[in-house]
């Protein structure tokens, strides 16, 4: 057994007293509370002002060191003593450092801004916010590429099935990551499981290093900044620590984030992090604030349960809504009751009685006041009848739910089988739920 393993068990002897989840690594008490929500400048500010001069562990070291943290950060969780990769979601017994199964990810590439661990302390190199275990090959292919889209021409790496997900494949994108390129001219598809944590872990870095000096250390820090600009980027891997560094691609990781929310092996990463560097993430813990700084769109309103209800647009008599906020899993289901721009037959049996009656459903994530929505359409079926029957489900466009407050919102969709785009302003049917809904959205 080598050093690194004997120093693994002595931190997990010590962390397992406190078992992982939402409350037991709560926020520190009023550690958000200077956050300044007025505008996104002054909430970037803020935030770096709350997360900055964290503590710092070696890279390497006999001492506990980020092999030691992530071992704990990326424990298997359903298979004690195992780590689970990032790319892959293998599993690994923990092998501690140098072994030839798994090593640590920098999700900002340490070529784009702070290469150099040896001169001086580096605190990016470090900062295991946004270091993960992965799989060797996979860490290798994906080399320093931005993070981007690709498609079934790219090369494949597949995923493993642990901890409930992975393994399925089906095509692209599927559940696997996908590869094309090199350096900037290629790109890195993260798996759909992972592409939330990636996606806040860079948003961290951006917020986290903005120059000047460590408060404690007087160690020099980057600007590290997120942007959809690949020359920039490019420009940023000349094999130096830099002033200014950059990296992408911004707008992917903005659509990554809303499409994987944050879930309990995020939070378990996050919490282990926080319990030894002393900054946390803020976009785990109000993913909500990611458009304010990331997009200019600062809300006090948030989706919340109390706007489950039925909803309308008074301008017509035939488009009707009926939403439901899961907030544990930050979801939102949208039924949505329209008519045919086309008249149908009148021999044709429709699900609710009157032959131009038609319906679709769609669903997906939330941050802050607006959902971002895929669009499912269903057919077939009569009521109370099991013919003809209803096929299942299929995907034809996305939809954008944005609530103004608790009885105001706007569907904006785009249905391309229908060639039909647009938007509909939406309130509720009922008023019972609103003081239900704004109490929630104060909280």
């Amino acid at each position: 057994m080598n050093k690194k393993n004997l120093t693994g068990i002595r931190l997990l002897t010590f962390v397992l007293f406190f078992p992982f989840s939402s409350t037991a690594f709560a926020q520190a008490e009023g550690y958000y509370d200077t956050v300044d929500e007025s505008s996104p400048g002054a909430m970037r500010d803020s935030l770096h002002e709350i997360i900055d001069d964290h503590q710092r562990f070696p890279y390497t070291s006999f001492d506990t060191d980020t092999w030691d943290i992530l071992e704990i950060a990326d424990e298997h969780q359903e298979n004690e003593g195992q780590v689970i990769t990032l790319y892959r979601n293998a599993g690994f017994p923990m092998q501690g450092g140098g072994n030839d199964f798994y090593n640590r990810e920098h999700t900002w590439p340490r070529s784009y801004g702070f290469p150099d661990n040896d001169s001086s302390l580096n605190y990016p190199f470090t900062d295991t916010h946004a270091l993960f275990i992965s799989d060797v090959d996979y860490n290798f292919a994906r080399s320093n590429h931005p993070f981007g889209y690709c498609d079934a021409s790219c090369a494949e790496f597949i995923t493993d099935s642990n901890n409930g997900r992975g393994g399925v494949g089906g095509g692209y994108p599927g559940d696997s990551n996908w590869q094309t390129g090199e350096f900037t001219e290629g790109t890195w598809v993260v798996w759909g499981g992972r592409r939330g944590d990636v996606a806040r872990a860079l948003m961290y870095m951006d917020v986290r290093y903005e120059g000047g000096e460590h408060g404690i250390s007087g160690a020099s820090e980057p600007d590290l900044v997120l942007t959809d600009n690949l020359q920039l980027i490019d420009d940023s891997n000349t094999g130096n620590n830099e002033a200014v560094a950059y990296m992408g691609m911004l707008s992917v990781l903005l659509e990554w984030h809303q499409q994987d929310p944050v879930d309990t092996i995020e939070d378990q990463h996050h919490e282990t992090v926080a319990l030894f560097q002393g900054n946390r993430n803020p976009f785990i813990d109000h993913p909500e604030w990611v458009s304010c700084v990331f997009e200019g769109q600062c809300s006090s309103f948030r989706i919340n349960a109390g706007l489950n209800d039925a909803w309308y647009d008074p301008a017509t008599a035939g488009q009707g809504f009926f939403i439901i906020v899961w907030e544990n899993i930050q979801t939102v289901f949208l039924a949505w009751f329209t008519y045919d721009v086309e008249r149908p037959p009148e021999d044709v049996k429709a699900i609710l009685g009157e032959p131009g009656h038609r319906w679709l459903t769609a669903q997906g994530p939330y941050d802050g006041d607006t959902a971002t929505l895929d669009v499912y359409v269903s057919s077939g079926g009569v009521f109370d009848s099991a013919e003809p029957p209803v096929g299942p489900p299929t995907m034809d466009g996305t939809m954008q739910v944005h609530f103004g407050g608790c009885n105001a919102g706007v569907v904006s969709y785009e249905i391309p089988s229908a060639n039909l785009s647009g938007e509909v302003a939406i309130e509720r049917i009922v008023l019972d739920n609103v003081a239900l809904c704004e109490s929630l959205s104060q909280q």
